[in-house]
């Protein structure tokens, strides 16, 4: 398996194929993952600000 993803840590693709296995089995091919948001970096960034 090729992984081209600059910002995904392995453990993240790791973690999103087998959601994607548990889900379909072995019907299911994640062809790209792709982000589309980066909204838990933003709510991490807020609880931290907010704690202190």
């Amino acid at each position: 398996m090729k992984i081209n993803a600059k910002d995904v840590k392995p453990e993240v693709v790791a973690a999103i194929t087998a959601a994607v296995y548990a889900m379909m089995g072995t019907r299911g091919l994640a062809l790209r993952i792709k982000r589309t948001s980066n909204a838990w970096a933003q709510t991490g960034r807020q609880k931290n600000m907010n704690s202190h």
